[in-house]
């Protein structure tokens, strides 16, 4: 019984070790704006020179892909910050 919880709380401690990593606020974004779902970082960077012009344009957008980010600007902020560096 013993090796049986054991194994079983391993197991489970295995399978969300993964959700405690953290990418980098930028690498959340690459999924969509790879320029065919939505512009590329070179893209964004050409038409935003500063971060806060980034942020204000994200949060501007009405695109409703973006509705759930345009929520958290902390993390706007952080991305715009590695996209535009």
């Amino acid at each position: 019984m013993k090796k049986t919880l054991s194994a079983t709380a391993i197991l489970v401690l295995a399978a969300f070790i993964p959700s405690l990593s953290s990418a980098g606020d930028a690498d959340t974004c690459k999924g969509c704006h790879n320029g065919s779902l939505a512009p590329s970082f070179e893209t964004l960077k050409e038409k935003f020179k500063t971060a806060d012009a980034l942020v204000a344009g994200a949060k501007s957008t009405q695109n409703p892909m973006m509705k759930a980010i345009q929520a958290d600007e902390a993390k706007l902020k952080a991305a715009a910050a590695a996209i535009v560096k």
